[in-house]
């Protein structure tokens, strides 16, 4: 043992002889009285109801203390429930209202999404129906040129043909 666990159970050792010791002193001292055995029986039951009474009284007080320590203790449980209670609403709360702003940035975003596809697929479709639109006058220019092209070379083969003709009958050509 320590000399601390030696201190306080010395002390303690010490209490409980004192205390045992007063208690036989006393009760010796009764006895050899010099009074009658009636009086001393008397006087013996007179300490011993007192001490009876202060031990109830004693137990009294503690079970009071015990009961006012526990609604104490309680009314601390059921205010520590309360705030518990309200923090869970409080969280809550803020849960569902950063939920609910996500919820509407995700619709605003695809919408806005939404709107510049559109847009996109709007501007898409324009730009191929232009681009349409240029093929077909590219394609009805070059099949405007290449009918007065073959025209052109009709009327060429039709001049040279007579020329031919002409100059194989022997008549002068107009050249």
């Amino acid at each position: 043992m320590s000399d601390q666990d030696n201190g306080s159970g010395g002390v303690l050792a010490f209490l409980a002889g004192v205390f045992v010791g007063g208690a036989i002193g006393a009760i010796f001292a009764l006895l050899y009285a010099p009074q009658r055995g009636d009086e001393t029986r008397g006087l013996i039951k007179q300490k011993t109801d007192e001490l009876s009474d202060a031990a109830k009284t004693k137990a009294t007080q503690i079970a009071e203390t015990a009961k006012s320590k526990a609604d104490e203790i309680s009314g601390k449980a059921g205010d520590l429930t309360e705030s518990i209670k309200a923090k869970s609403a409080e969280v809550s709360d803020t849960i569902k209202a950063k939920a609910h702003d996500v919820t509407e940035q995700v619709k605003s975003t695809t919408t806005d999404l939404s709107n510049k596809v559109t847009e996109s697929v709007s501007s898409v479709k324009d730009s191929a129906q232009s681009l349409v639109e240029n093929l077909k006058t590219a394609v009805n220019t070059q099949k405007e040129a290449a009918v007065a092209g073959i025209d052109a070379a009709k009327q060429a083969s039709s001049e040279k043909k007579q020329e031919l003709t002409a100059a194989a009958e022997g008549e002068p050509t107009a050249a």
